[in-house]
């Protein structure tokens, strides 16, 4: 495995993290997005944070680990940052001007706010991913959407899609370093200028995308063969017990959150 892609590749464990309930942990991550949105306190996002990688490391993922699977999301924060230190807050007072543009005090408060956010959301979606097996997020959500069942809405097709899609992420990403890697064996060099690697991309894009077609092919066999019937009831073999260490960690959850969501809030 690459390891590059971390987003979505569960870390088998013993730990704290891993023993809660799934349940729990999606709802804890819903919870604290949604209030993340009412709020733009970069104090209140950078708690979290904080909050958030001491879950992760009391999880066994060692900071290095998550620093260096947080590369790919750089650039999505650094853009969130520039947009609103350039747009945001344009009528107050100017601290300074780069390369022509105008640097306020309110859009420097607003790129620290939005940029942690994206921070919090992406470090929340860690925490959940890396600890929790992509089948027992995907029966978690089809328990949830059972009663929606009688509208026709099928809910087990929806859990079998999300745990696929779940899975083959760090297939696909390891796929794409597979294929790269091959490329530069047979002589493709992926050096140079942003336009000049853009189109050499398709020499990645083109044999990914086959691979995709082909394992989705052997994977529609595969779930054929095994009998699998769409709308049909199923049973499950794992079985979700919600114990005192979960009540414990969601009102405490819950607890400082909105604690400091009140205390932080602007």
């Amino acid at each position: 495995m690459t390891g590059r892609f971390i987003l979505g590749q569960y870390r088998p464990s013993d730990s704290f993290g891993h023993r809660l309930d799934p349940r729990g942990k999606i709802l804890f991550a819903v919870f604290l997005m949604l209030l993340s949105i009412f709020t733009s306190s970069p104090l209140f996002y950078l708690l979290m944070i904080v909050g958030i990688t001491l879950l992760l490391l009391s999880s066994d993922i060692s900071f290095s680990t998550i620093m260096r699977n947080s590369r790919p999301f750089v650039i999505l924060v650094a853009v969130t940052a520039i947009y609103h230190l350039i747009f945001s807050a344009r009528q107050s007072a100017a601290i300074t001007s780069v390369l022509g543009f105008r640097i306020t005090e309110g859009g420097l408060y607003m790129a620290a706010a939005f940029s942690l956010r994206v921070l919090v959301f992406i470090s929340v979606a860690f925490f959940v991913s890396l600890t929790t097996m992509p089948a027992d997020m995907a029966e978690t959500l089809v328990g949830w959407l059972k009663p929606l069942k009688r509208i026709g809405i099928p809910a087990s097709d929806i859990g079998l899609i999300v745990f696929i899609a779940m899975r083959f992420i760090p297939v696909l990403a390891e796929e794409f370093d597979t294929i790269r890697k091959a490329q530069i064996v047979r002589g493709v060099d992926f050096s140079g200028g942003l336009r000049k690697r853009a189109r050499k991309m398709i020499f990645l894009l083109i044999p990914v995308f086959q691979s995709a077609i082909r394992r989705a092919d052997d994977l529609a066999i595969a779930i054929e063969s095994r009998g699998y019937i769409s709308g049909a009831e199923r049973s499950s073999y794992g079985r979700f017990e919600w114990k005192t260490a979960d009540s414990c960690f969601m009102l405490s959850s819950v607890a400082v959150i909105v604690t400091l969501f009140i205390l932080t809030g602007v």
